[in-house]
């Protein structure tokens, strides 16, 4: 196979293995609603912008769990190179531990759980729980007004020998397709950096899912966004270019995801009209009428066209 083809058709090949084994950690069905806490500042933030943070992934609090998928990516590395692979997946294989730090700050990452009262989130986040309807589509409702980005849903996966059963999985897919899609000649080790860089960014999907097993109660999801896999170019800057320009700076990086109008789906262009993402907030002592935050809150509601959104 030339090499016009087959850094793509490998890009193609490990797409639909590591979105299988995605897949296949979400279970078969998806929550009706997911559930983000936070504070009060931030829900007339999230309502009047009509936007959700995705935090940069080398930015989130849990960086140990980032280092612990790195681990498991390197071993598993080791393993399937030291069981005997072909020259170019070997290549593939070698490149990807160290391509690794740089997909973190491509990867965005949303964080929600699907209990609608966590204490442990309400003491770490905020009293305000935020409820989004997910449409039980696992195609997510809220995404970046980008073409050139890719928006999914990942299940947290809590035990240690499930999180490397993943990368043990993806990492055979990985070697296995390298060693169908092979090119020869001057050209593998350029081709091989880019295989791994492409490959490296849908491991890093997986490992920004990882979590101890300690949060296992919370049945925590994520919502992980960034640039799409360029499937006709060499150039490792072709999609980043693209998406680069939603990358926000506040005290983290982070990208505005939005939930449009019920004509979503159509080609986006000029400004696409968007809508408040959340559809009821849930406090657990309440709301009283008298209530100075609630009287702000249902004062946003009115002035963003929400007045229907609930509060309970």
């Amino acid at each position: 196979m030339s090499f016009s083809s087959g850094p793509f058709e490998f890009t193609r090949d490990v797409c639909a293995a590591v979105n299988s084994v995605r897949r296949g950690l979400l279970g078969r069905s998806l929550p009706s609603a997911l559930y983000h806490y936070t504070r009060f500042d931030r829900v007339l933030k999230i309502g009047n912008s009509r936007t959700l943070w995705a935090t940069c992934a080398a930015d989130l609090d849990d960086k140990k769990e980032l280092d612990h998928g790195a681990e498991f990516v390197h071993s598993e590395v080791l393993r399937k190179v030291r069981s005997g692979v072909a020259e170019f997946p070997q290549m593939v294989l070698e490149h990807l531990p160290a391509a690794l730090p740089d997909c973190k700050r491509w990867t965005f990452v949303a964080c929600f759980c699907a209990k609608q009262d966590s204490l442990f989130h309400r003491k770490k986040y905020g009293e305000y729980c935020l409820e989004f309807e997910t449409h039980s589509s696992w195609e997510p409702q809220l995404r970046p007004l980008c073409l050139q980005a890719d928006v999914q849903y990942y299940r947290a996966i809590y035990w240690r020998y499930k999180q490397r059963k993943a990368i043990r999985r993806a990492i055979d897919s990985i070697a296995d397709s390298a060693a169908r899609n092979a090119v020869q000649g001057s050209w593998m080790p350029s081709i091989a950096r880019f295989c791994a860089r492409n490959a490296s960014q849908l491991l890093m999907d997986l490992i920004v899912s990882f979590k101890t097993p300690t949060f296992r109660p919370e049945k925590e999801w994520r919502i992980v966004c960034r640039p799409s896999l360029a499937l006709n170019s060499l150039d490792p800057d072709f999609e980043q270019g693209s998406f680069k320009h939603l990358v926000k700076v506040g005290p983290t990086r982070y990208v505005e995801l939005q939930t449009q109008a019920p004509n979503r789906g159509q080609v986006i262009c000029g400004h696409p009209r968007s809508m408040i993402p959340f559809r009821s907030i849930y406090r657990p002592d309440g709301f009283r009428r008298d209530d100075d935050e609630q009287r702000h809150i249902r004062q946003m509601l009115t002035e963003n066209d929400c007045p229907d959104i609930k509060l309970r």
